[in-house]
């Protein structure tokens, strides 16, 4: 092809994005090449289809979306069955690991080597209605404060807790139901080793007696506004 029909080429491509819609395109984070891992870690889904899906296009690009094959197995089987008895909802992944394996993933306390992964909460807007993604845009700090301040556990110290409550008239509540029902299903996977959730949010939800949820101390990040998953 000559430079004039490559130069019309292109001309007539700027056009037609100018006069026309983009195409719709399945990705939720721009292309690049994927990362390989050199540990066997595997990437968790990143199309915005399925019952699975990143919260943001980021994890995907900076590929911190690795995990283990079994753990990703767990993770779809879990959402697949979110799904089935909660038509429409879809559970969104954050932050997991990266390629190469190593622990800990930085800002994390560990992450890395694919065992662990954060996990929105589910959410309803005010008249009860659920929220198809959680009401940030990267699935962080969408805090479910306790209902009553005696419920705090982290008070008094600079601390990562120290992260501010939203506003009481926030647009979003936590979806209690589709949230204990994704607690129950991560608790009662074999592989599945622990789960950190915040202690107010433990006992609401009703797993004051399951081993498998935690607290993950005041040193960590607070678990009121996503749940952290770790797998054998």
């Amino acid at each position: 092809m000559n430079r004039t029909a490559i130069l019309l080429a292109v001309l007539s491509m700027v056009l037609a994005g100018c006069n026309g819609a983009p195409p719709s395109l399945p990705f939720l984070h721009p292309p690049h090449t994927p990362a390989t891992s050199p540990v066997g870690l595997v990437p968790l889904p990143c199309t915005d289809t399925g019952p699975l899906r990143s919260a943001h296009w980021r994890y995907c690009d900076r590929d911190r979306n690795f995990v283990t094959a079994r753990a990703r197995r767990s993770l779809i089987a879990v959402a697949e069955g979110i799904a089935r008895g909660r038509p429409g909802y879809v559970l969104r992944y954050m932050e997991a690991s990266w390629p190469s394996g190593v622990r800990p993933m930085p800002p994390h306390l560990s992450h890395g080597d694919g065992r662990e992964v954060d996990l929105a909460l589910f959410y309803v807007d005010r008249a009860g209605r659920p929220l198809p993604r959680p009401p940030t845009r990267d699935g962080y700090r969408a805090y479910e404060p306790p209902r009553r301040e005696a419920d705090r556990v982290c008070t008094g110290a600079h601390t990562p807790h120290d992260a501010p409550d939203p506003p009481a008239g926030r647009s979003w509540r936590l979806d209690e139901a589709a949230t204990a029902d994704l607690v129950r299903r991560l608790s009662a996977d074999p592989a599945v080793r622990r789960i950190f959730i915040e202690p107010h949010l433990k006992q609401s939800l009703g797993f004051a007696g399951d081993p498998k949820v935690r607290f993950a101390g005041c040193a960590a990040a607070r678990h009121d506004d996503h749940i952290h998953v770790d797998f054998w």
